[in-house]
């Protein structure tokens, strides 16, 4: 098999590996299931204008190309591994050199027993990955991305996309106004939300605002209210 194709069958496994099944896969890049599966084992390696067309449904078009090829290239080199499950393990070294930075993942912001949101995908296995230097971190410490639960700050942040909190950053008395922090305000349903916050009472009482209008500003006393971390990125479709 020629490089270009085995690293492009890589990237395909990869992509696979997160669908259901090889059929509803097919559908969705518009081609047949058994060429599909040749194209995984090799049978057939395709014809460039394929690759594209494949690659285009994935999400990467045109000038994108090399991009898709690059997580196969990863791959083939070792720097990014399958596990038994099909999920990604990322070789972190190779990452931080480049300026990435793979975080933990939550997809409910549910607060647990501890005051702490539950991850789903610890950084290892991750799909989300930051660029250090454009946040000016060079680590991941204290970061992790969240599933946006509602629509109180839509339309900057709609529901069910992604941001990104720094968790140093909990403590009321350095809140800002302007910027928007992951909070819990009821302490029964330990429900996140994302909100911004202000004094309405320095040290007693916390007014928590959405950007939909829709949404009525919340007051709340200082010890019902939990600071889990600060928005410091957004992903508007995820």
């Amino acid at each position: 098999m020629k490089s270009i194709d085995k690293i492009f069958a890589e990237t395909l496994k990869y992509f696979v590996q997160q669908e259901r099944s090889q059929r509803s896969f097919a559908a969705k890049v518009g081609i047949s299931a058994p060429y599909l599966n040749d194209l995984l084992n090799g049978r057939r390696y395709g014809e460039d204008q394929t690759k594209r067309k494949i690659a285009s449904a994935l999400g990467y078009p045109d000038r994108q190309y090399e991009d898709f090829l690059d997580i196969g290239r990863l791959i083939v080199n070792g720097d990014v591994s399958l596990d038994s499950e099909g999920q990604a393990v990322i070789n972190e070294d190779v990452l931080r050199v480049r300026g990435f930075l793979p975080i933990n993942y939550s997809e409910r912001m549910l607060l647990g027993p501890d005051n702490v949101i539950q991850i789903t995908e610890d950084y290892r296995h991750t799909h989300v990955v930051v660029h250090g230097p454009t946040l000016r971190r060079s680590t991941a410490l204290g970061l992790q991305a969240f599933r946006v639960p509602d629509d109180g700050m839509e339309p900057i942040i709609p529901k069910n996309s992604l941001i990104v909190a720094d968790l140093t950053v909990n403590n009321l008395d350095h809140i800002k106004e302007g910027q928007v922090y992951v909070v819990c305000l009821d302490r029964d349903s330990r429900q996140c939300f994302l909100k911004y916050l202000s004094w309405g009472e320095k040290d007693k009482l916390i007014l928590a605002c959405s950007e939909n209008r829709k949404h009525r500003t919340v007051a709340a006393y200082v010890e019902d209210v939990t600071l889990v971390g600060r928005v410091i990125m957004g992903i508007r479709n995820f």
